[in-house]
C-alpha cells in the first residue's frame, strides 16, 4: 500500500507498547478472541463455562467495537486508501467481492474455532504470549506461519 495511515516503524512499536501498558496499568492481556466467550455468555449463560463475571472481559468487547467502528469511519474519511490503483488495491478489489463470500465465511469459522481451540488468536499468541515467554504461544506462532505458508503455496493458487 503506497499511502498507509502510519508507516510500519511507527505502527509496529505502538502495537508493541500496548502489551506492557495493559499488563502494568490494567493487569490485562491483549487479545480479542475472548470476545467469543463474552458474547456467548449472553446466550449460553446456563452453562457453567459461560456463566461468569462479564465485567472482566467487557473492555475487550469495547475495544473490538472501537476497532470495527474505526475501520468504517476511516473508509469514509480516507476513501483514497480504499480506491487507490496500487497492486494491493487491484488485488483487494478482485478478492473482496461477493463470489468469494463462501470462502471468507468458511475461513472465518475455521479461524474462530482455531482461536478458541488454541486458547487465543494469532494476535494474542504472537504479540502477548511470546512477550510473556509462553511455550504454547511460541508453538502456536510457528504453526500459524507454517499453516499460512502451506495455504499460500498449496491451496490459494488452485482456488483463485
Amino acid at each position: 500500500m503506497e499511502n498507509p495511515l502510519l508507516p510500519w516503524y511507527i505502527a509496529g512499536p505502538l502495537i508493541g507498547l500496548i502489551v506492557p501498558t495493559l499488563l502494568i496499568l490494567r493487569e490485562r492481556q491483549f487479545g480479542l478472541s475472548s470476545n467469543y466467550k463474552y458474547i456467548l455468555s449472553f446466550f449460553a449463560s446456563t452453562r457453567e463455562k459461560h456463566n461468569y463475571n462479564r465485567t472482566l472481559d467487557q473492555w475487550q468487547f469495547e475495544l473490538f467495537i472501537g476497532i470495527f467502528l474505526a475501520g468504517i469511519v476511516s473508509h469514509f474519511i480516507l476513501p483514497e486508501i480504499q480506491t487507490n490503483q496500487t497492486a494491493y488495491g487491484i488485488i483487494a478489489h478482485d478478492i473482496y467481492n461477493f463470489k468469494n463470500a463462501v470462502y471468507f465465511l468458511v475461513s472465518g469459522i475455521f479461524v474462530g474455532f482455531g482461536a478458541r481451540y488454541a486458547n487465543g488468536c494469532t494476535a494474542g499468541h504472537c504479540i502477548m504470549g511470546i512477550s510473556q515467554g509462553a511455550p504454547a504461544s511460541m508453538i502456536s506462532t510457528i504453526a500459524f506461519f507454517i499453516g499460512g505458508l502451506l495455504v499460500s503455496y498449496l491451496v490459494i493458487p488452485f482456488i483463485f
